[in-house]
């Protein structure tokens, strides 16, 4: 039987779907083609504009667990995936859909810092 190279899950050879070169379940392909990509620019677009529309502010509108993230991220001026991790308890894939919505929001973005990422409030100093 062939084998989910995302989850490792045995499934039957009609269940298996090609993404990205990659042989994957049905649960992990629909996964991988629904989460949301952070540099969308019709997603900051859509998202920006309805924040504005509404009047929201800072982390109005987000989930409980995305304002969370925000600020940590905000409070430790900055935080790696690694730090998110141990202090969310989640999965990296689950982590990436909630800074993706901080992103579209325009609250949260990505930065380098030598060679690690660290997941940064927007309006952080760059310097």
């Amino acid at each position: 039987m062939p084998v989910c190279t995302k989850c490792g899950q045995e499934a039957s050879p009609e269940d298996i779907y090609t993404v990205n070169g990659q042989g994957m379940c049905e649960d992990c392909a629909l996964a991988n083609q629904s989460a949301p990509k952070p540099c969308d620019v019709w997603a900051v677009r859509i998202a920006t504009n309805t924040r504005k529309q509404l009047g929201m502010q800072g982390t109005e509108g987000l989930t409980e667990r995305q304002a969370a993230i925000y600020e940590f991220i905000a409070a430790k001026n900055g935080a790696t995936m690694a730090d998110l991790q141990r202090e969310f308890n989640l999965a990296e894939s689950e982590l990436r859909k909630e800074l993706a919505v901080l992103r579209h929001c325009e609250l949260g973005r990505a930065e380098k810092r030598g060679v690690e990422v660290y997941y940064v409030p927007w309006d952080i100093d760059q310097g």
